[in-house]
């Protein structure tokens, strides 16, 4: 999954996502129309942005009943 903070295009810092760039292209275009739709933009300059700025988001498996932790977590005690 891709995501992408709209911190620099916008300014509105609108977390959008999609599973891959071209999905998440078409998500900013969509923002920019239904949120700043008074905005100009330039579809070569958002597709640049979403090239350059844009990260994946992986989830990490979480454990259920302590399974598979290696250790415990806290402090050391003395």
């Amino acid at each position: 999954m891709r995501k992408l903070l709209c911190d620099r295009l916008c300014e509105c810092y609108q977390g959008l996502s999609g599973a891959d760039d071209d999905e998440l292209f078409g998500e900013v275009l969509a923002h920019l129309s239904r949120v700043h739709p008074a905005m100009p933009f330039c579809e070569e300059r958002i597709r640049e942005f979403v090239t350059i700025r844009a990260y994946n988001l992986e989830y990490a498996a979480v454990y259920a009943d302590s399974e598979g932790l290696d250790e415990e977590f806290g402090p050391e005690p003395y």
